[in-house]
């Protein structure tokens, strides 16, 4: 949220990086690389000036930008997640809470600069500290293409230059695989031997633990999955826990694998991060916000309207929105005058009256809502009408009884999803409060604001 606000307030100076959801999150990300690896804004600014090609450094020098605006805006304020372990680097030495103890570090690849240094500072500290590093061996005798463990036996380096400069006695290394069978099967060894061989070897036994399927399509192939995990756990005595499913494609099997899975009985949890953008009660408050922000057009109204929230039956929101479209009524026209419009075709003024207690329903909470905020735009005043807002039309009360109508459905997810979305809109609110605090907005660059927070 922070970076969109530095990229809308800066844009006039930027001259490679905009606002879009690419660029936010590629900021993100390379913010959080800085931190990782000790690169401060006088560092990179070092690496600016060294710098000859003038395209790379004109990129350079956006990032820089931002770069600063970011940690001054942090400054003395505020703790950004990723400088929690230089924190911890800088402060660790001041308690005796390591003193004499034995640390084990364990399924780690590699570490970042902010780990090393904390590395370095227990050395010191502690009794001892212990590392598991997996490779066939910790020489670096091969070529880093032909060596799948090529990176683990530089991250040991690494550690043993640490520890000879810190004047730490090194023990020597113990080889769990001469003590613990690594592979429990041959083929995962072969497997493991071969992968990234150039000279590979063929396996000459018949395999009897890893087969290969051949499906005709997505579908075919996670119904097959099923079916081998119910042969799994009522034939073979497995458990489902027992059992994972590995995919680089995500998106393209979750939802495949929760209809394929339920109509097998099978329960499934799915390690994946959602875009709140689709629960129902951020797609509410969104749309509140893109009335405002788009003068109460006829799509950001009925998005309102049919988000699930307001008290009017499904009939006769078609039968509303058949009405607005028929007498072309957007914008100004909701909330101006009363409505009185009919002709010939259309007597029944009961029907009229009815659209009319209607347009009361959804106007008048609206506009109580932006009269408020119209004393102060500032953020602050905004957050807090909002809050507000939910509060008195009972949005928490509705969405409690939407949770319990999925759970009777059997729905456990969506009611798990409902109910974590009341939470983390509160918290996304706080958050936009701490860092944007008085400042003038509008509602269209708040509305942006919360969808960044919200993803």
């Amino acid at each position: 949220m922070l970076i969109y606000s530095i990229l809308m307030n800066e844009k006039k100076k930027l001259k490679f990086l905009g606002k879009s959801d690419e660029n936010i999150e590629l900021i993100g990300t390379q913010i959080t690389e800085f931190k990782k690896h000790g690169i401060s804004v006088d560092m990179f600014r070092q690496e600016i000036d060294n710098t000859n090609d003038k395209y790379l450094k004109c990129k350079m020098q956006d990032m820089l930008l931002i770069y600063e605006r970011f940690q001054n805006n942090l400054k003395d304020k505020y703790i950004d997640e990723n400088d929690v372990l230089t924190i911890l680097s800088e402060k660790i030495e001041e308690t005796n809470f390591f003193n004499d103890t034995v640390i084990y570090i364990d399924e780690f690849v590699g570490f970042t600069k902010q780990e090393y240094d904390i590395i370095r500072k227990l050395l010191k500290l502690t009794k001892q500290i212990n590392i598991t590093v997996c490779s066939d061996s910790l020489n670096l005798d091969k070529k880093p293409e032909v060596d799948i463990f090529y990176s683990n036996k530089q991250t040991v380096e690494r550690l043993i230059d640490i520890a000879r400069n810190e004047d730490i006695n090194l023990e020597n290394p113990v080889f769990i695989e001469n003590k613990f069978p690594r592979f429990k099967t041959k083929e995962l060894l072969h497997i493991e031997q071969n992968l990234y061989n150039i000279k590979q070897k063929k396996y000459e036994l018949e395999p009897n633990d890893i087969s290969i399927f051949l499906a005709n399509n997505q579908y075919s192939e996670i119904e097959y999955i099923a079916s081998r995990i119910v042969k799994l756990v009522k034939e073979e005595g497995f458990r489902y826990k027992d059992i994972s499913i590995i995919t680089k494609s995500l998106d393209n099997y979750s939802n495949l694998c929760k209809a394929i899975f339920n109509k097998y009985n099978i329960p499934i949890f799915i390690d994946e991060k959602k875009d709140l953008s689709d629960n129902i009660l951020v797609k509410y408050i969104l749309s509140l916000l893109d009335i405002f922000s788009k003068n109460w057009s006829h799509e950001s109204v009925f998005n309102y309207i049919k988000s699930g929230f307001i008290e009017i039956e499904p009939e006769e929101i078609y039968e509303l929105e058949n009405y607005c479209l028929k007498w072309g009524i957007k914008q100004s026209k909701w909330y101006k005058s009363e409505w009185n419009f009919y002709d010939d075709n259309d007597k029944n003024m009961d029907k009229v009256k009815r659209m009319e207690a209607l347009r009361k329903i959804i106007v008048v909470p609206l506009l109580e809502l932006k009269n408020e905020t119209n004393s102060s735009k500032d953020v602050r005043t905004i957050t807090r009408c909002i809050y507000e807002f939910l509060i008195k039309n009972k949005i928490d009360e509705k969405l409690e009884n939407k949770i319990k109508d999925k759970l009777e459905e059997g729905y456990n997810e969506l009611a798990s999803e409902y109910k974590t979305s009341f939470k983390v809109l509160i918290d996304v609110l706080d958050e936009i409060v701490l860092i944007f605090g008085d400042d003038k907005i509008t509602f269209d660059k708040y509305m942006q604001v919360l969808k960044i927070g919200l993803r």
